[in-house]
């Protein structure tokens, strides 16, 4: 077996067990992928997305610093930074990590969500429908961007806006 088949074996073995919420050993499969190859970026995000969801936040954030040291353009990367800042409290740091998605890809509706999620925890409520509103505009399917801007109109006490925004995600299949 070749070195890419293996290191295919240990990602499509990892890839099945993320699927199946068996982090624990999702990592162990990754790990073993990265060590045949360290330097691919992919897997990178994949290890550090498996940790995210193991609650180590720090770790998986070390990992997409390793994707944004070997790619600085990754937008994944950025967005999935974002997430972990943002999951930690550590909002205005998230912000400046969608913002380089933003910039390395201004159509990226998915920084735009995240970056008005963590908007919407700063309190700056107005900014954060302006980004869920331009997360729709680039994907009108993007259900976390209508449920979100739904919320936020809930919090802004602009029901009718809300339930429409609700509607619309709850639609789109959002639960």
């Amino acid at each position: 077996m070749s070195l890419v088949e293996e290191a295919s074996k240990w990602t499509n073995t990892g890839d099945e067990l993320f699927e199946k919420s068996s982090f624990k050993e999702a990592l162990q499969c990754y790990d073993k992928a990265l060590e045949l190859f360290p330097r691919d970026i992919d897997l990178w995000n994949r290890k550090g997305l498996t940790l995210h969801e193991l609650g180590l936040k720090e770790k998986a954030i070390e990992c997409f610093d390793k994707v944004i040291d070997l790619f600085p353009r990754d937008t994944l990367a950025w967005n999935n930074k974002g997430v972990a800042l943002n999951d930690l409290g550590r909002h205005a740091e998230a912000i400046r990590c969608f913002d380089e998605a933003i910039e390395i890809d201004p159509q990226d509706s998915a920084a735009w969500s995240n970056k008005g999620s963590s908007l919407g925890n700063l309190g700056w409520l107005e900014e954060a429908i302006e980004c869920f509103e331009t997360a729709i505009k680039i994907d009108p399917k993007d259900a976390a961007a209508w449920y979100n801007k739904g919320i936020t109109l809930w919090v802004l006490e602009r029901d009718a806006e809300a339930e429409a925004a609700l509607t619309r995600a709850k639609e789109l299949g959002m639960w």
